[in-house]
Protein backbone atom coordinates (compact mmCIF):
# COMPACT_ATOMS: atom_id res chain seq x y z
CA UNK A 1 0.00 0.00 0.00
CA UNK A 2 2.30 2.22 0.83
CA UNK A 3 4.53 1.61 -2.52
CA UNK A 4 0.97 2.53 -4.59
CA UNK A 5 0.82 6.19 -2.50
CA UNK A 6 4.31 6.71 -2.92
CA UNK A 7 4.26 6.17 -7.02
CA UNK A 8 0.68 7.93 -7.02
CA UNK A 9 2.30 11.22 -5.20
CA UNK A 10 5.41 11.00 -7.14
CA UNK A 11 3.06 10.79 -10.18
CA UNK A 12 1.52 13.89 -8.92
CA UNK A 13 4.60 16.20 -8.87
CA UNK A 14 5.71 15.28 -12.20
CA UNK A 15 2.27 16.01 -13.21
CA UNK A 16 2.30 19.55 -11.64
CA UNK A 17 6.07 19.91 -13.01
CA UNK A 18 5.39 19.71 -16.09
CA UNK A 19 2.14 22.07 -16.06
CA UNK A 20 4.50 24.32 -14.32
CA UNK A 21 6.92 24.34 -16.98
CA UNK A 22 4.94 24.21 -19.74
CA UNK A 23 2.36 27.35 -18.87
CA UNK A 24 5.42 29.68 -18.43
CA UNK A 25 7.79 28.17 -21.73
CA UNK A 26 6.35 31.51 -23.97
CA UNK A 27 5.89 30.99 -27.42
CA UNK A 28 7.97 28.02 -28.55
CA UNK A 29 11.28 28.89 -30.81
CA UNK A 30 10.70 31.68 -33.84
CA UNK A 31 10.17 29.66 -37.71
CA UNK A 32 13.49 28.51 -39.49
CA UNK A 33 14.94 31.95 -41.04
CA UNK A 34 12.58 33.93 -38.65
CA UNK A 35 15.65 35.37 -36.65
CA UNK A 36 18.13 36.45 -38.27
CA UNK A 37 20.02 38.63 -35.59
CA UNK A 38 19.28 35.13 -33.11
CA UNK A 39 18.06 37.26 -30.24
CA UNK A 40 14.98 35.28 -29.87
CA UNK A 41 12.81 37.83 -30.83
CA UNK A 42 10.91 36.62 -34.20
CA UNK A 43 11.32 38.88 -36.99
CA UNK A 44 7.69 37.69 -38.86
CA UNK A 45 5.48 37.68 -35.86
CA UNK A 46 6.08 41.45 -36.15
CA UNK A 47 8.02 41.69 -32.89
CA UNK A 48 11.55 42.34 -33.45
CA UNK A 49 12.51 46.07 -33.35
CA UNK A 50 15.61 45.74 -34.86
CA UNK A 51 15.84 43.28 -37.08
CA UNK A 52 19.80 43.19 -37.81
CA UNK A 53 21.21 43.24 -34.71
CA UNK A 54 20.68 41.42 -31.67
CA UNK A 55 19.04 43.30 -28.90
CA UNK A 56 17.02 40.23 -26.71
CA UNK A 57 15.80 43.22 -24.16
CA UNK A 58 13.97 45.36 -27.21
CA UNK A 59 14.61 48.56 -25.45
CA UNK A 60 13.12 51.42 -27.72
CA UNK A 61 13.57 54.34 -25.07
CA UNK A 62 12.41 56.85 -27.87
CA UNK A 63 8.62 54.52 -28.54
CA UNK A 64 9.49 55.03 -32.38
CA UNK A 65 9.56 51.35 -33.06
CA UNK A 66 13.23 50.95 -33.43
CA UNK A 67 15.58 49.79 -30.74
CA UNK A 68 18.17 51.68 -29.34
CA UNK A 69 20.64 49.62 -30.64
CA UNK A 70 19.97 50.90 -34.46
CA UNK A 71 18.03 53.70 -34.14
CA UNK A 72 20.50 56.67 -33.92
CA UNK A 73 18.26 58.64 -35.33
CA UNK A 74 17.82 61.02 -32.04
CA UNK A 75 16.23 64.09 -33.86
CA UNK A 76 13.66 61.69 -35.24
CA UNK A 77 14.27 63.39 -39.08
CA UNK A 78 14.38 59.46 -40.38
CA UNK A 79 18.61 60.37 -40.85
CA UNK A 80 21.33 59.76 -38.92
CA UNK A 81 23.63 62.91 -39.09
CA UNK A 82 25.32 65.93 -37.37
CA UNK A 83 21.94 66.95 -35.27
CA UNK A 84 21.92 63.45 -33.63
CA UNK A 85 25.81 63.51 -33.07
CA UNK A 86 25.37 67.18 -31.25
CA UNK A 87 22.56 65.42 -29.31
CA UNK A 88 24.39 62.64 -27.84
CA UNK A 89 27.39 64.67 -27.23
CA UNK A 90 24.97 67.61 -25.27
CA UNK A 91 24.10 64.22 -23.35
CA UNK A 92 27.10 62.18 -23.30
CA UNK A 93 28.39 60.63 -19.67
CA UNK A 94 24.86 62.00 -18.23
CA UNK A 95 23.42 58.50 -16.17
CA UNK A 96 19.93 59.84 -15.06
CA UNK A 97 17.19 60.01 -15.73
CA UNK A 98 16.61 56.93 -17.91
CA UNK A 99 13.18 57.54 -19.15
CA UNK A 100 11.25 56.87 -22.42
CA UNK A 101 12.45 60.72 -24.80
CA UNK A 102 15.10 61.15 -22.45
CA UNK A 103 18.94 60.71 -22.19
CA UNK A 104 18.37 56.57 -22.29
CA UNK A 105 17.15 56.83 -25.87
CA UNK A 106 20.74 58.74 -26.80
CA UNK A 107 21.97 55.17 -25.13
CA UNK A 108 22.42 53.23 -28.53
CA UNK A 109 24.31 50.78 -27.49
CA UNK A 110 22.93 49.80 -24.55
CA UNK A 111 25.61 50.02 -22.07
CA UNK A 112 23.79 52.21 -19.29
CA UNK A 113 25.43 55.73 -20.41
CA UNK A 114 25.94 58.18 -23.11
CA UNK A 115 29.16 58.24 -24.18
CA UNK A 116 32.31 57.53 -26.53
CA UNK A 117 30.70 54.03 -27.92
CA UNK A 118 27.24 56.42 -28.30
CA UNK A 119 29.12 58.94 -30.22
CA UNK A 120 30.84 56.68 -32.58
CA UNK A 121 28.09 54.75 -34.08
CA UNK A 122 26.26 57.46 -34.65
CA UNK A 123 29.17 59.49 -36.28
CA UNK A 124 29.52 55.97 -38.47
CA UNK A 125 25.64 56.13 -39.29
CA UNK A 126 25.82 59.52 -40.87
CA UNK A 127 23.28 59.84 -43.57
CA UNK A 128 21.68 56.09 -42.62
CA UNK A 129 18.07 55.31 -41.66
CA UNK A 130 17.65 53.76 -38.29
CA UNK A 131 16.70 49.76 -37.96
CA UNK A 132 15.44 47.76 -39.67
CA UNK A 133 12.34 47.02 -37.80
CA UNK A 134 10.30 44.54 -38.12
CA UNK A 135 7.10 46.49 -36.07
CA UNK A 136 4.82 47.59 -38.28
CA UNK A 137 4.48 50.89 -36.17
CA UNK A 138 8.36 51.91 -36.76
CA UNK A 139 8.09 55.52 -37.95
CA UNK A 140 10.70 57.87 -37.13
CA UNK A 141 8.55 60.78 -37.86
CA UNK A 142 5.35 59.72 -36.38
CA UNK A 143 7.35 59.54 -33.38
CA UNK A 144 7.60 62.88 -32.52
CA UNK A 145 3.90 63.55 -32.90
CA UNK A 146 2.22 60.91 -31.46
CA UNK A 147 5.46 59.44 -29.21
CA UNK A 148 3.69 55.76 -29.20
CA UNK A 149 4.55 52.49 -30.46
CA UNK A 150 3.84 49.83 -28.65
Amino acid sequence: MKLRAIIALSSAALLTLVFALSSVAGPGPCPVGGDPDGDGICDAQNADNCTAVANPGQRDDDEDGYGNICDWDLNQDCVGGAPDLTIAFANAFVSAPWSPKAVGAYDVDENGSVGASDLTIIFANGFVAPGPSSRSCADCAAAVETGVCP
